[in-house]
């Protein structure tokens, strides 16, 4: 599915002001044909930097369903560990000089845009190690700002007990102005129900949000996808989602083979590398847009 295409599905989140009160089916299967592209791109090129998305299926799907063509992504990996998320997503990604340069040229564009008033919004994804005092700074100036950024932190297979994510929202606003989210890095849905209010918020001229990944243990209660979890014992966010769309009624099988499918077809007929983007975002010379 194209990124044209993906932009006409409707958004929908639980519960917000921005989406409906469900997610639609439509949805599901876009989230869901992110997530298992993601991991069938990196099992292509088992070794050679891909397996950067694996086990972060979730985030990077929850994350990319909202995005759009002119939206920028910045990651603290290189081109090769995050040609696969760039290639099936189809977004701009900022690969030159530093990950603090790279930052900063973020949170430049994120500037532009709101003066602009584009609607654009720029994501960066960290390891909330790497750089965090830069971060830090970033996440401070872009809430002085009102910057359209979303802070997604994966901090890996650290495995930590449920944090109410209301709690946790309220507290961080009185701290630091800007929404500190913790999300399961295994349920794609519970993933993309807060990045869709956040990237909703940020286009509004609402600000940034910090999103913290976490790994939530197996008995732990609540989540959208936990239950599967729980009941195949796998921290695999793809079988996690399938087994929550089959007890929903969805047809998980008859999506995967189609999905899996038109990936190899689309494999087989063209490489994965795209010509450099536009001259639309900050050092253009380096940043890939993969339709």
């Amino acid at each position: 599915m194209t990124i044209e295409a993906r932009n006409k599905v409707a958004s929908a989140a639980g519960n917000g002001k921005h989406g409906h009160s469900l997610i639609s089916d439509a949805k599901f299967r876009q989230l869901y044909e992110i997530a298992l592209k993601l991991q069938l791109r990196a099992q292509r090129k088992n070794g050679d930097g891909s397996n950067w998305v694996h086990g972060r299926e979730a985030v990077l799907a929850g994350v990319a369903a909202d995005l759009r063509a002119g939206d920028g992504v910045v990651a603290g990996v290189t081109r090769e560990h995050v040609a696969p998320f760039a290639e099936v997503v189809g977004v701009a990604i900022l690969n030159r000089r530093s990950f603090e340069e790279r930052v900063i040229c973020a949170l430049s564009d994120a500037m532009a845009d709101r003066m602009r008033k584009t609607g654009r919004v720029s994501v960066i994804l960290s390891d909330g190690v790497q750089a965090a005092e830069t971060l830090k700074e970033a996440r401070a100036l872009a809430s002085a700002a009102k910057l359209p950024v979303l802070f997604v932190e994966d901090g890996g297979a650290a495995e930590q007990k449920p944090v109410s994510s209301t709690r946790g929202k309220r507290a961080a606003v009185a701290r630091n102005e800007y929404p500190t989210i913790p999300v399961d890095t295994q349920d794609v849905i519970a993933m993309y129900r807060v990045a869709h209010e956040s990237i909703a918020r940020a286009r509004e001229g609402g600000g940034p949000t910090h999103i913290v990944g976490v790994r939530w243990q197996l008995a732990a209660s609540g989540g959208e996808s936990r239950g599967a979890k729980r009941e195949t014992g796998s921290e695999d966010a793809v079988e996690h989602l399938e087994y929550w769309l089959r007890a929903r009624g969805l047809p998980a099988q008859e999506w995967r083979r189609a999905i899996a499918a038109e990936f190899e077809a689309t494999s087989r007929e063209q490489s994965f590398s795209a010509p450099n983007a536009a001259n639309t975002r900050c050092d253009d010379t380096e940043t890939r847009a993969i339709a």
